[in-house]
């Protein structure tokens, strides 16, 4: 039962439909949920750390500058560069006068600094000539004998500008203080920088600015999730100028998850240990001012948090799918088996010949789309089959009425020679000449049992209706050229393709009367590059505009209610099409001195022309 059941068949295949991909499609979305998170993750925060870094060094950079610009005043007089060149020691100053100058550069320079930036919290400038410390605190500035002050030196031991990492803020050794300010409140990492007498190396004294954290804290802030992410600004040391944990600013990370490849400035790595597990980005953060890594820790159930709820929603829906693809299986299969009943017995019907039979179209579906164009295939069978009888009909009576137009065409023939003959009597030769002219066309016109003809033979019957045209216009009103190329005359060409064309200039292109001249008419054909057949024939008739050269070729080609407009022209490209197919084309191109070429495109290189009546095909090419 179940073999011949189309109904269990049905059952069974759309349950194993929906759960052998349920079950995979869960399973294969995790592992590629999984991947495809860590990887977007991994992508995007290496491009929060590279934003991070981007504005770390900037930020950097503008501290950089601020402190070079003591030197912007290098050769200026009473400028602070040239107040520390020209700094003495304590027992060598001169005149107070002089001290309060010099006072007043101090303070005004250590005031525009502490103002360009407000993350400043204090100025400390050190004056090596003589001991003398300066400061500006919230505002103050101070000025003291400082013997004990001693410059901290950078980690690598050299004489360079460097950031020491967060600390708390001090009073740089002076004894002198701010009422109500106690020192050690605020955490501030400190730049220091060596003052130089350019041009050589000597340090004339030492400036060193602190900082509140407020801006390292906003760019850290865009580069982390509060909460389940942490982020660490390291210097090479491994100390902490900044991290998301408060209580590791300041302090020198532990060996291990921490210690980043030294040769690379970017990427990633997997770590796990009793605090942490999960994955490392790092970031080199390269300036003359500071050297160190730009750190992010994510941990695993960060990154993998959205591809577990994904899978949750994926096996519920996969559960809902289950469900509804029972139900539907069933339903389903139901109302399968009642359309293809029907089509059954509609195919029956058409079978034993009813093709009026009609299958009821209950539905819009797939089914319903068949159904009509079940319907639709056998009216148009139906109609082919009408219209094959019909043209069949046709036919016939177009060949009973070939045969009345055939009765006794041996006495017209005869009687147009007995009057040729007494037109020889009377020495009337131009009569003779149009009579056997008239005749022959007559006889290649009643020829009905030859549908191919050569070019020559074409273009013989052509020369018979202008010799007939000649004695209507008179030889002085008619001009007749030929360029014909001999290898063109032996083509095969359906019969009676010219003569249109060439009726065509009488008919239409000297429709007003002969105006400019005599009638001149061009006939010419050649094969082009691939053995194509090109016929052209050319008038000196009235002037024509491209758009009516344009409206007449669309006559030709489409077909208009006015059936008579064009019937020659259009009789004679449906017969070519016919015969060659659709590439055979019939052009119209207009002349500026007025006149009209018609030219026939015949591809005769590829195809065979097959007369119907002979039974024979003759070869194009």
């Amino acid at each position: 039962m179940f073999r011949k059941s189309i109904r269990f068949k049905l059952i069974a295949l759309l349950l194993f439909a929906v759960i052998l991909p349920t079950g995979v499609s869960i399973t294969v979305s995790y592992f590629y949920t999984k991947a495809s998170v860590t990887e977007k993750s991994i992508r995007e925060n290496t491009n929060y750390l590279n934003l991070g870094a981007s504005n770390l060094q900037s930020y950097f950079k503008g501290i950089h500058e601020l402190a070079l610009s003591i030197y912007s005043g290098i050769n200026i007089p009473n400028s602070l560069y040239t107040s520390i060149l020209s700094a003495k020691p304590q027992h060598l100053q001169e005149a107070d006068s002089k001290e309060d100058i010099n006072r007043n550069v101090f303070s005004s320079q250590l005031l525009n600094m502490f103002q360009s930036n407000k993350d400043i919290y204090q100025i400390h400038l050190f004056v090596n000539a003589n001991q003398q410390s300066n400061t500006l605190l919230k505002g103050f500035f101070r000025r003291e004998y400082n013997d004990s002050y001693r410059p901290l030196v950078s980690p690598s031991g050299k004489v360079e500008p460097f950031i020491e990492i967060t600390h708390p803020d001090h009073r740089y050794g002076m004894k002198s203080g701010i009422p109500n300010l106690k020192s050690g409140s605020i955490e501030v990492f400190s730049a220091h920088y060596p003052i130089y007498r350019t041009p050589s190396d000597e340090a004339m004294g030492y400036l060193s600015i602190d900082f509140r954290l407020t801006e390292l804290e906003e760019i850290a802030k865009a580069m982390y999730h509060l909460g389940s992410e942490q982020v660490f600004l390291l210097n090479e040391e491994g100390g902490a100028l900044y991290s998301s944990d408060p209580e590791l600013i300041g302090k020198t990370i532990k060996a291990g998850w921490s210690q980043v490849p030294s040769k690379e400035d970017h990427g990633h790595f997997s770590w796990k240990d009793e605090n942490f597990e999960g994955i490392v980005f790092y970031r080199a953060i390269q300036s003359p001012l500071f050297k160190g890594y730009l750190l992010k820790l994510v941990p695993y159930d960060n990154l993998y948090g959205d591809a577990r709820a994904i899978t949750h929603i994926t096996t519920g829906i996969g559960m809902l799918f289950l469900i509804v693809g029972m139900i539907a299986a069933v339903f389903i299969s139901i109302r399968f088996t009642n359309p293809i009943k029907r089509i059954i017995s509609f195919t029956q019907k058409v079978q034993i010949g009813d093709m009026d039979a009609q299958v009821e179209i209950a539905t819009e579906d797939e089914f319903g789309i068949l159904t009509r164009k079940i319907n639709n295939m056998t009216q148009t069978i139906n109609n082919l089959i009408l219209k094959e009888y019909k043209l069949e009909i046709a036919n016939k009576s177009n060949q009973l009425k070939a045969l009345q137009a055939q009765i006794n065409p041996h006495f017209l023939y005869n009687a147009l020679q007995s009057i040729a003959t007494l037109s020889l009597r009377y020495k009337a030769l131009e009569v003779y000449e149009r009579i056997c002219a008239l005749g022959s066309m007559m006889r290649y016109t009643m020829a009905t049992g030859v549908n191919t003809v050569t070019l020559q033979e074409e273009l013989e019957h052509v020369e018979h209706y202008l010799m007939l045209q000649e004695e209507r216009f008179g030889n002085e009103y008619l001009e007749i050229h030929f360029d014909i190329a001999e290898e063109t005359k032996i083509q095969a060409v359906p019969k009676m393709i010219l003569q249109p064309l060439v009726e065509n200039v009488f008919k239409h292109a000297f429709d007003d009367g002969i105006v400019n001249g005599p009638i001149r008419v061009r006939i010419a054909s050649h094969l082009d590059e691939a053995g194509n057949l090109m016929i052209a024939v050319s008038d000196n008739g009235k002037q024509l505009t491209p758009e009516q050269v344009r409206e007449m070729e669309l006559a030709i080609n489409v077909e208009t209610k006015n059936e008579m407009e064009q019937i020659g022209l259009r009789n004679v490209l449906a017969r070519l099409r016919l015969y060659f197919g659709k590439e055979a084309s019939l052009t119209m191109r207009g002349h500026d001195n007025g006149g009209l070429t018609v030219a026939l495109w015949i591809p005769t290189g590829n195809c065979r022309i097959i007369e119907e009546d002979k039974s024979e095909s003759t070869d194009c090419g």
